[in-house]
């Protein structure tokens, strides 16, 4: 990762669970926003000796001194304690549970941070609703429509600086038969990414590089 962040490449990382977002943020230095859609906080304690599962990952990330904020959206889940989710908002960072996503709208998401934030984006599938991603071993009922998921990507490509994303949660072996889980992930990332590639910053970005 750090390789990849010195050639001033985009990091677009494909999971895996959702253990990876840990260690692709620690590869960079500069200070990130960061917007995190799912059904799950995945900030659970470190106890029993787990401190690296696919629970932990943000918890480990809220205590880097380069993560400016953390805006966690579509959390619903009945697989996570009340304590995980007051434990984010007491770190002065913010939980959109899906009211509230509804009540915002995509470019209410976006309108969250400054315009022209440097962000990192991590998407789990399981922000979908779980009628739509059926390889996913983690899904939750009451969750985003794909056009919810895909404009909320699009408002906040439009309105701040991407320095990279993940997508993660897939699980192949239970996404037997149509491959739909897959293809859902796969139509996201790439919509993402031409949105991203879309801005005029990027443009001017990657014309410098050439030059």
């Amino acid at each position: 990762m750090r390789g990849i962040i010195a050639r001033g490449a985009l990091p677009v990382v494909l999971g895996g669970d959702h253990s990876i977002t840990y260690p692709v943020f620690r590869a960079f230095d500069e200070k990130l926003h960061i917007i995190h859609f799912d059904a799950h906080t995945d900030y659970a304690p470190f106890e029993h000796d787990l401190m690296h599962t696919n629970s932990q990952a943000f918890r480990h990330i809220a205590g880097f001194a380069n993560m400016l904020s953390l805006t966690q959206v579509g959390i619903r889940s009945l697989r996570h304690s009340a304590d995980q989710v007051e434990d984010v908002i007491i770190s002065g960072n913010r939980v959109i549970n899906m009211g509230e996503f509804r009540r915002l709208g995509p470019a209410g998401i976006a309108e969250l941070l400054p315009k022209g934030s440097r962000v990192y984006v991590s998407i789990d599938v399981d922000a979908l609703d779980m009628s739509l991603v059926p390889g996913c071993v983690s899904a939750e009922p009451n969750g985003m429509t794909y056009p919810e998921l895909r404009d909320s990507l699009k408002a906040i490509a439009e309105r701040h600086d991407i320095a990279g994303f993940d997508f993660v949660e897939v699980n192949p072996p239970l996404d037997v038969g149509t491959g739909v889980t897959a293809y859902i992930g796969a139509l996201t990332v790439i919509e993402f990414l031409g949105h991203i590639c879309a801005q005029p910053h990027w443009k001017t970005r990657r014309l410098a590089r050439a030059a």
